[in-house]
């Protein structure tokens, strides 16, 4: 498995906040100004080369209107409005960007946006590589009627980059993520869905171990 960032399509400025636009315009973004002017920036600044400015205390200076006094290791407001981003740009493209062709990502750990071409028009080999035949799309799979487990695949050149995730339908917070990157070729497809099925798999048990073990668990208490 590779583990090495993926290194980003190249799209032009104009590119980029037209996909802005399509993402603001919708009404999970439309009702946050918070929201659109935290991705403006973070957008913005790395279009502009300034990556290595975005950072908790810019986005809370520039974009909450912090004191220059604020002291991100006191203060979570940002890391709390990531990851309501985060939330936000996932529902998205699960539903009305499925088919925008810019996937635009804020990965946890960093508040720097990622663009990718989003696959899930069509399979990787209409995409990139002809001679692959791995298709990129959404599996959504429905547990508990509460929780869903969806893995969203983005693709540059001959690498592949997955994120695998659990999340409570109710609330629509992620309590579970992963993302795992490996470099396609013709000997490997089968290896890569092997271990994507296995990464599922274990999620899975791991999920109704811990829904069996707390009804054990209030079992017990309502008997005693």
């Amino acid at each position: 498995m590779i583990t090495t960032e993926i290194p980003s399509p190249v799209f032009s400025s104009e590119e980029i906040h037209q996909q802005l636009q399509r993402i603001f315009s919708d009404s999970i973004f439309s009702v946050s100004d918070i929201l659109k002017r935290f991705l403006l920036f973070v957008v913005d600044e790395s279009l502009e080369g300034r990556s290595n400015q975005i950072k908790e205390y810019t986005i809370g200076v520039n974009v909450l209107h912090k004191p220059v006094s604020f002291n991100p290791r006191q203060d979570a407001i940002i890391r709390i409005h990531a990851g309501r981003l985060r939330r936000a740009l996932n529902q998205y493209y699960r539903e009305a960007g499925a088919m925008d062709p810019i996937h635009i990502a804020i990965p946890k750990g960093s508040y720097l946006p990622v663009f990718t071409s989003n696959c899930k028009t069509g399979s990787l080999e209409e995409v990139r590589r002809p001679n692959v035949g791995v298709k990129i799309e959404e599996q959504p799979t429905i547990m508990a009627g509460q929780f869903m487990v969806s893995g969203e695949m983005h693709a540059a050149d001959d690498r592949l980059r997955i994120n695998i995730q659990m999340i409570n339908t109710d609330t629509q917070e992620e309590v579970w993520s992963q993302v795992v990157e490996y470099k396609i070729s013709k000997t490997t497809v089968f290896d890569i869905q092997d271990d994507i099925a296995k990464k599922m798999s274990a999620v899975v048990e791991d999920f109704y171990r811990f829904i069996k073990q707390n009804s054990s668990a209030s079992s017990r208490m309502a008997v005693a």
